[in-house]
C-alpha cells in the first residue's frame, strides 16, 4: 500500500494525467485450459508456442514504471523462463502478482523455482466452490488440485491470494462459503471481479451487465463475515455493488504481450503499439470508456479498467482518502451508504479510416484482425502468404507469417485481398459440447452412478 501511495502521490508532483499502477505482463498465451469464459488462448498454434524473450519483459517493465508487475497469460506457469522473470523482478523491488490456476503450482514448488518473498503473490484463479469453479474452467478435477496447492504454498511460506471472476451463474451464498473456505485456507486476501465479454469466448449468454453486477455483488457484500479480507481497492468494491460512479482509465493498468502494448486496454483488441509513450499518446483514450458510447464499454466493469481509478481517486482527492479510510476501517457492506445512478452517456467519436484504401479492403483486414485464425493474404504481384494479422499500424498490417518466427510488415497498398482460410479457434462448438457432457456426467452422480472426470472441452494446443 505505501509503495502504491508514494508511487501515486510522485505521479501528482509530476503532474502527469495518465501512468499505470499495474503493468499486467503476458509472457505467453498458450494455456492448460480452455475457459469458457476466456478470450485468450483463441490463436493459431504457431501463435501459441511462442514466448517472450525476457530482455523484453524487462524492459517494458522498466519503461513502465508501475510498481505493481501482474503477469497473466495464458498459464505463465507454462512459461520457460518464469523463474528468472520473477527474480530479476524481484531485484527491482516490484510487487508481484503471478496469476496462476494452480495445476502446475505444487510440481513447481516442489522444483524449487520460487523462494518466498514479500514482493511475489501467487494469486491463484478460483471461480468459486467445486462445482462452480470446475464448470467456469470447463475441467473436472481442477478445484481440488488447486486448494492441495494453495496448502502447500501457504505451508512453504509464500503470499497467496484467490482470484474470483464472477458470472451470470454464480450463486451468491455458495460464493460466500466459497470466500470463507478460502480464509480458512491461510490466504492472504480475496479479489474478485465481474467476468468481461470476451468476443470470442465461447460462452456468451453468462458475461453480467450492470445491472445484474449491482445485484450480484449487493447480495455477495450483504453482512460480509469478519475473517474475509478483500485484497484491493474499497472504493472498487463499492463501485461494484453500485453506490458509486467511477469512469474507466484504461492506461492505468496497461498489458504488454508478444506483439506489444496492446490498445487500447487488457479487455480490447484493437491492434499494439510499440512503446509505452506511444500506447499513452498515440491512443484516442476519448472513444473508450463507459462516457463515451462505445457499445464495447457499456458493461465492463472490470478490475483492469476500474481498480486504477479508485486508486487515483483515493490519493487524488481529500472526499477519496477519507471514504477509503471509511470503508477500510468500517468493512464493506452493501446495507450501508445510498445507491447511485450512474450519469448518461455520451457521444461516442468515431474513427475514421484512410481514404486512400478501399472501404472494402479495410473492411476486410478488421475483420481478419478480429478473426482467430490464419488468414491468407495475396498481393497485387500475385504472391500468397498465410499468417496471422494481430495489428493495423497507419499504413500497414503487422503479420506473423504460420512458417517463420519474425513479424512482417506488409504496406496495405500491396495487398490485393485477404482470405479467412484457417480454422477460427474461437469457435463455440466444444462449449456447447462440454455443457451437454458436463449436464449428463451431473445426473449420472447425482443418480450415484460412479463416472470419470471430463477433460478440457476443446483442443490443446
Amino acid at each position: 500500500m505505501w509503495a502504491v501511495a508514494s508511487y501515486v502521490l510522485k505521479q501528482r508532483i509530476l503532474r502527469r494525467k495518465r501512468y499505470a499502477t499495474v503493468l499486467m505482463l503476458e509472457p505467453l498465451l498458450r494455456c492448460n485450459l480452455a475457459c469458457a469464459g476466456c478470450g485468450k488462448i483463441q490463436y493459431p498454434a504457431h501463435i501459441l508456442k511462442k514466448e517472450m524473450a525476457v530482455e523484453d519483459a524487462l524492459k517494458a517493465v522498466d519503461e513502465c514504471g508501475a510498481p505493481i508487475i501482474s503477469i497473466p497469460g495464458g498459464e505463465p506457469l507454462m512459461y520457460s523462463h518464469i523463474a528468472e522473470l520473477v527474480r530479476e523482478l524481484v531485484k527491482r523491488k516490484k510487487y508481484i502478482y503471478l496469476c496462476t490456476n494452480a495445476l502446475l503450482l505444487k510440481k513447481r514448488l516442489e522444483e524449487g523455482l520460487f523462494e518466498p518473498s514479500k514482493y511475489l503473490t501467487f494469486n491463484i484463479h478460483m471461480d468459486g466452490d467445486q462445482e462452480a469453479h470446475d464448470f467456469a474452467v470447463c475441467r473436472e478435477g481442477t478445484y481440488e488440485k488447486a486448494e492441495e496447492a494453495i496448502q502447500l504454498a501457504v505451508g512453504k511460506g509464500f503470499r497467496v491470494c484467490t482470484n474470483t471472476t464472477l458470472f451470470g451463474h454464480a450463486d451468491p451464498a455458495r460464493t460466500r462459503k466459497f470466500f470463507s473456505r478460502m480464509m480458512e485456507l491461510g490466504v492472504e486476501g480475496l479479489t474478485m471481479s465481474p467476468g468481461y465479454s470476451y468476443q470470442k469466448a465461447p460462452d456468451q449468454e453468462n458475461f453480467l451487465n450492470r445491472e445484474k453486477t449491482f445485484t450480484l455483488f449487493r447480495d455477495l457484500l450483504k453482512d460480509p463475515e469478519p475473517e474475509w479480507k478483500f485484497n484491493q481497492s474499497p472504493l472498487f468494491m463499492e463501485f461494484l455493488m453500485g453506490k458509486l460512479h467511477l469512469e474507466c482509465t484504461p492506461w492505468g493498468n496497461p498489458c504488454y504481450t508478444l506483439f506489444g502494448w496492446q490498445k487500447p486496454c487488457y479487455l480490447l483488441q484493437e491492434g499494439y503499439a510499440d512503446s509505452w509513450e506511444e500506447l499513452l499518446n498515440d491512443t484516442q483514450w476519448e472513444n473508450y470508456g463507459r462516457q463515451s458510447g462505445n457499445s464495447k464499454c457499456q458493461n465492463c466493469m472490470v478490475h483492469c479498467g476500474y481498480e486504477p481509478t479508485a486508486v487515483h481517486e483515493t490519493f487524488n482527492s481529500f472526499k477519496g482518502f477519507l471514504r477509503t479510510v471509511s470503508a477500510t476501517m468500517n468493512g464493506i457492506n452493501s446495507r450501508h451508504g445510498r445507491n447511485i445512478t450512474p450519469p448518461a452517456v455520451g457521444t461516442r467519436l468515431e474513427t475514421g479510416a484512410d481514404v486512400h484504401f478501399s472501404d472494402e479492403l479495410l473492411k476486410k483486414l478488421h475483420e481478419a484482425l478480429d478473426f482467430r485464425g490464419d488468414v491468407t493474404i495475396t498481393l497485387r504481384d500475385g504472391s500468397e502468404h498465410e499468417g496471422f494479422i494481430f495489428n493495423i499500424a497507419g499504413d500497414a498490417i503487422e503479420f506473423f507469417p504460420s512458417d517463420a518466427s519474425e513479424v512482417r510488415m506488409i504496406a496495405i497498398e500491396s495487398i490485393d485481398r485477404v482470405d479467412l482460410t484457417g480454422r477460427n479457434f474461437a469457435d463455440g462448438r466444444s462449449w456447447e459440447a462440454w455443457v451437454k457432457k458436463y449436464n449428463e456426467h451431473k445426473a449420472k452422480r447425482e443418480a450415484g452412478e460412479a463416472v470419470g472426470a471430463i477433460g478440457i472441452y476443446s483442443e490443446t494446443p
